[in-house]
């Protein structure tokens, strides 16, 4: 006959009760600069407003919009496809600076859009009038 007063064995890799109330209260910080980050909205939001603001207005100081109309549309979806990953990121401190380059980088990419349009397309020409492509 078992005896009734007796507890039961918890084996050594077994979570116990006390351990599987903490994990049910959150994820556990594990590392400095793991825990979330309160802001981390804001430089995707930032460059999210800024950047398409930027690539309109040099289209319109360089007067883009009467010359180049379908090459701008790179100019508004590119920086904002580098906004993406800032979205998408973890929500921790350690990647804070992960989303500012990434903000920089697409408002960099905004402003600079239209001279690297017109730097291939300069590159582009050499290249054809050198290599004979370019017939008269």
């Amino acid at each position: 006959m078992p005896n009734s007063t007796r507890q039961p064995a918890v084996t050594a890799g077994a979570p116990t009760a006390a351990a599987s109330a903490t994990t049910a209260a959150g994820p556990a910080v594990t590392a400095p600069g793991d825990e979330t980050d309160p802001r981390w909205w804001v430089a995707p939001l930032a460059a999210t407003v800024v950047a398409p603001l930027l690539s309109f207005l040099v289209a319109v100081w360089a007067d883009l919009f009467t010359a180049l109309p379908v090459f701008l549309i790179g100019g508004f979806v590119l920086p904002l496809a580098l906004v993406v990953p800032g979205w998408c990121l973890a929500r921790t401190r350690r990647r804070r600076q992960a989303r500012i380059n990434l903000a920089a980088l697409a408002c960099l990419l905004a402003v600079a859009y239209p001279a690297l349009i017109g730097g291939i397309g300069v590159a582009i020409f050499v290249v054809m009038l050198l290599t004979g492509n370019i017939h008269s």
